[in-house]
């Protein structure tokens, strides 16, 4: 009879060897494999729930910074018109406040003397760099290096500075800019050698090579009060447009060049010589212009735009040839070449064409029977035509000068001239808009300004211009400290505290059971000592001081405190009491920072500011969260390698046992048939009577 081996039972035989192993494995599995399952589903538990928590502290993180000084010391602006009649400007700006520059903190900035190209420092010296009241970091330099390895090698040093290196006409510059704002926080440089050029100490009588190029401010908010405000003008780009060109024109000949306010002249190559063309170069240039085509139905303009505002943006185009019909002066006026004071004409044919009209001008002789620029003059006047005409004398020379007036103001204007009269031949574009400032008035101040929105004026404010207001106004700009502001930033920090604080109760909680005899209900958390940690810094970071508040050192000070479920509450009454007496306390307490940047612990700093740290800590790689859950993924790693081993050896003695109850089972086989056998036999005998 065959037997079988291993997992596979056979059924010759009394015996159920499949449930006898089966009971058997059960046994043993129970006891050496179920706890180390159950175990693993422990590890598995607490790093989920692990990262549930780190969900609910990054989204605290989130919370916390986006806290800035500016949230707790938000001020806000109203206008107001007390003037009278019916004939008040509505609307004439809007303020907003602590968005420009002026309030901005800044970083100081040094920059070295000029070093020649290619200028090697040796290996083995060394320079020295403290910031503010922190501790110098010394640099040395491991080969010879040029300017740039110099540089290299203080960036790589993490000294609390940024270098960098710039080139101009003198040679290469060190650039040292502190990675820390404020006015705590100067550079002060130590240097030996061939770097001794690089020292810098403004407190030393020692003379330095390095220059400050940017001083270092703190930052600030805008000036509370009532400021009285008149505006007469507002800023304008300048914008040209040309006289209509006939689709198909081309520009063969001649040259373009422009210029806007005070930059450098560009000049104009188009790919192609089509009037798109001409726009596509111009766009493409450094010219400070944009350019565009506009169809009136009949002909083509190319418009020409400034950038920039501002009467310092004015745009200047000469054009010679083909392209002499993109000329313009900032003046708005279209001027002559140069005239002899002695030139006269005796023929040819002159017109004159302004926007799209075009009338001949026929100068007449004076009494001596000649034609002068003056006759010109008196003609172009005579003949109505829009335009003014004047000359002007430069010393040497007559110009005919043509202004555009009344409802031709804005007109193209083109002279042509044949014959002796060639010399006139001129063409100016429209000046559709003047370029000109903003000009209005603070508390009787006069003000101009390139833009229509005026910055630095009064400190932290930025006003935008948006009509001209007349002598029956009388506005009044109002800043002043925004307590409906600072009592939502205040909620904001009590609600994000709150629903990280709901978050970690929820995985920490113990439920104890009704029922007489049964265990504690316990989140995964529960037990866990890192948690604990976890809020016990938190809870005391909330607890801290912070210095410098004249007043107002702590939560409580403005009407937060903690609750006995453990979440935050805030006394609105006592904030806006707080507002109300001590509103830069109130900054102070939640985002004051320490000059010194390494001090994080240091009372220094506000609340949020120590919170930031601390958010930044715990969810680092290798902070506590990290610390923890991968710790026991190494637990679970080593649990599934025990679990792999247990159930080779599981499946082994199952092997066996199968076997041997196989081996059995056959035995038993065989004697039952042997037994079967000699009862057969033995009824057999002859029976004795």
């Amino acid at each position: 009879m065959a037997t079988s081996t291993g997992t596979i039972t056979t059924s010759a035989g009394p015996l159920d060897v499949n449930t006898l192993v089966s009971n058997l494995m059960q046994a043993e599995s129970a006891q050496d494999l179920t706890p180390l399952t159950n175990q693993a589903s422990s590890y598995n538990a607490l790093i989920s729930a692990y990262g549930t928590l780190k969900s609910a502290l990054s989204t605290y993180q989130s919370a916390i910074q986006g806290m800035t000084t500016a949230s707790f010391s938000s001020q806000k602006s109203s206008v107001s018109n007390a003037g009278t009649g019916s004939n008040l400007t509505s609307n004439p700006f809007t303020a907003t406040i602590n968005s420009d520059s002026s309030t901005q903190i800044l970083a100081q900035k040094i920059q070295s003397a000029g070093v020649a190209s290619g200028t090697t420092f040796n290996a083995g010296d060394s320079i020295a760099i403290k910031v503010g009241s922190g501790s110098p970091t010394f640099v040395t330099l491991k080969a010879n290096s040029t300017i740039a390895g110099v540089r290299d090698a203080i960036n790589a040093a993490n000294a609390g500075v940024t270098a960098s290196v710039v080139t101009d006409g003198s040679g290469d510059h060190l650039v040292l800019e502190s990675n820390t704002g404020g006015t705590a926080n100067t550079i002060k440089v130590s240097a030996n050698n061939t770097l001794s050029g690089f020292a810098y100490d403004p407190s030393s009588s020692t003379p330095s090579t390095m220059t400050q190029t940017q001083a270092p401010r703190d930052a600030t908010s805008a000036a509370s009060g009532n400021y009285a405000v008149s505006i007469s003008q507002l800023a304008q780009t300048a914008k040209l447009s040309s006289a209509g060109i006939a689709p198909g024109t081309t520009f063969d000949s001649g040259l373009l060049a422009i210029k806007t306010g005070t930059g450098s002249t560009a000049v104009i190559q188009p790919a192609t010589n089509t009037l798109a063309g001409v726009r596509d170069a111009i766009n493409a240039s450094s010219a400070g212009v944009n350019a565009t085509i506009v169809s009136d139905g009949t002909n083509d303009h190319l418009v020409i735009t400034a950038k920039n505002s501002g009467a310092a943006n004015t745009i200047k185009i000469t054009g010679t040839g083909s392209y002499s019909v993109f000329s313009s002066d900032p003046s708005g006026n279209t001027i002559s070449p140069n005239v002899s004071t002695s030139q006269t004409y005796a023929s040819g044919t002159l017109n004159l064409k302004v926007g799209d009209t075009t009338v001949a001008i026929n100068p007449t002789a004076n009494g001596s029977g000649t034609i002068d620029l003056t006759q010109v003059m008196s003609a172009i006047n005579g003949a109505n035509a829009g335009v003014t005409a004047s000359i002007t004398n430069d010393g040497t020379n007559n110009h005919l000068v043509l202004t555009p007036t009344g409802s031709s103001s804005t007109s193209a204007v083109a002279l042509t001239g044949t014959g002796d009269y060639s010399g006139l031949t001129m063409a100016g574009m429209g000046q559709m808009i003047k370029a000109q400032d903003a000009k209005l008035s603070i508390d009787g101040v006069t003000v101009t300004s390139p833009s229509n929105q005026v910055e630095n004026v009064i400190s932290g404010v930025t006003l935008n211009l948006n009509s001209v207001t007349n002598s029956s106004d009388n506005l009044t700009l109002n800043i002043s400290n925004d307590t409906s502001g600072l009592t939502t930033a205040a909620n904001t920090f009590v609600s994000a505290y709150n629903t990280l604080e709901k978050a970690i109760s929820s995985l920490t909680a113990q439920t104890p059971s009704t029922t007489l005899g049964q265990s504690t209900n316990s989140s995964p958390l529960a037990s866990e000592s890192s948690v604990q940690t976890i809020v016990d810094q938190l809870r005391n970071t909330l607890f801290a001081t912070v210095n410098g508040g004249n007043g107002i050192s702590s939560l409580s000070d403005i009407g937060i405190a903690f609750q006995k479920d453990g979440t935050l509450a805030l006394d609105s009454t006592k904030l806006s009491t707080a507002a109300s007496s001590n509103f830069a306390g109130i900054a102070n307490l939640f985002t004051a920072t320490d000059p010194d940047p390494t001090n994080t612990t240091s009372a220094n700093n506000g609340i949020v500011t120590k919170l930031q740290t601390l958010m930044t800590s715990l969810l680092s790689d290798t902070g506590l969260i990290a610390t923890k859950t991968n710790g026991l993924q190494t637990s679970l790693k080593l649990n599934q390698d025990e679990q792999t081993a247990v159930q080779t050896r599981l499946t082994a003695m199952q092997d066996a046992y199968t076997n041997q109850f196989n081996q059995l089972n056959t035995t038993l086989s065989s004697m039952q048939a042997t037994q079967s056998y000699l009862t057969q036999q033995l009824a057999n005998l002859p029976k004795t009577s």
